[in-house]
């Protein structure tokens, strides 16, 4: 049984990983986005366009904020991972 524990707990602490790998990705995406959009923004003229540049800012800033959020909830299942690892390793004391 112990080696079920520890199989799940190295494919949740993996798929925990992932999650935390893609959402920085996906955050320094948005930075390099940002960075295009503020200047986009400087160069705009009309009152439509900067409207709309500034919507395309603040659309970016929401996915940046998504992207910590996804991070920061990657570590539950970073957590419950090891946790089943250390489960399964006391488990295999235990047996033998």
């Amino acid at each position: 049984m112990w080696r079920l524990w520890y199989a799940l707990g190295v494919v949740l602490a993996g798929f925990g990983l992932l999650i935390g790998a893609v959402a920085v990705y996906g955050y320094t995406q948005l930075v390099d986005e940002q960075a295009r959009a503020e200047w986009l923004l400087s160069e705009s003229r009309g009152e439509a366009e900067v409207r709309l540049r500034q919507v395309r800012i603040a659309d970016i800033e929401d996915g940046k904020s998504n992207n910590i959020l996804f991070g920061v909830g990657s570590l539950i299942p970073v957590a419950g991972g090891v946790a089943l690892v250390v489960a399964g390793h006391r488990g295999r004391k235990r047996a033998g």
